[in-house]
């Protein structure tokens, strides 16, 4: 800690002492002064070691629980927002697919029924020849592709995003090892 001098004054009790200096501070000290000021350093190391220890804790803590972090609920929230919006237009679509489905498939089942009871009524009356087999036979067909392939339904794409995409911008690498 320190080297012994000739006679100086302490530092703390000015007395004019043998002395030792502190090559820290470069202050003079007597015997009895300079075991105080080695406690003093002791402490304010004792000090600056808990402190390191404390601060290290809360990192670990803060690195155990990034999800509580606030940029991170941020991120959360985005998400679940563009997973409500998604999904929000899903049901839509698919509403209103259903609805012009069940609309479509009521007038192809209106036109079979048309068809049948033609049908029907043609074989009750035993008045039918190959032209009328044809013509039937069309429709059928015709009605029958109809019911597999509605041809005036098909899904768009909107690439113009809807939803508000987000990114993280962070210092560059190089700054971070300065420490």
């Amino acid at each position: 800690m320190g080297a012994v001098t000739d006679k100086a004054h302490c530092f703390i009790c000015n007395q004019e002492t043998n002395t030792y200096e502190c090559k820290g501070c470069s202050e003079h000290f007597c015997s009895k002064h300079l075991a105080q000021h080695h406690e003093k350093i002791n402490q304010q190391f004792d000090k600056i070691k808990d402190d390191c220890s404390s601060f290290l804790q809360t990192v670990i803590d803060q690195k155990d629980d990034l999800k509580k972090r606030p940029l991170i609920q941020q991120i959360n929230q985005w998400e679940d927002d563009s997973i409500n919006k998604i999904k929000q237009t899903a049901n839509e679509c698919r509403r209103k697919l259903i609805n012009y489905t069940n609309k479509y498939i009521i007038r192809i089942e209106n036109r079979l029924v048309k068809l049948t009871e033609e049908l029907k009524r043609i074989h009750q009356e035993n008045e039918y020849n190959e032209i009328h087999l044809n013509q039937l036979k069309e429709t059928l067909i015709k009605l029958s592709k109809e019911f597999d392939k509605p041809s005036n339904v098909a899904i768009e794409q909107n690439f113009t995003s809807f939803i508000n995409k987000i990114s993280v911008i962070v210092p560059c690498s190089k700054c971070h090892n300065r420490i």
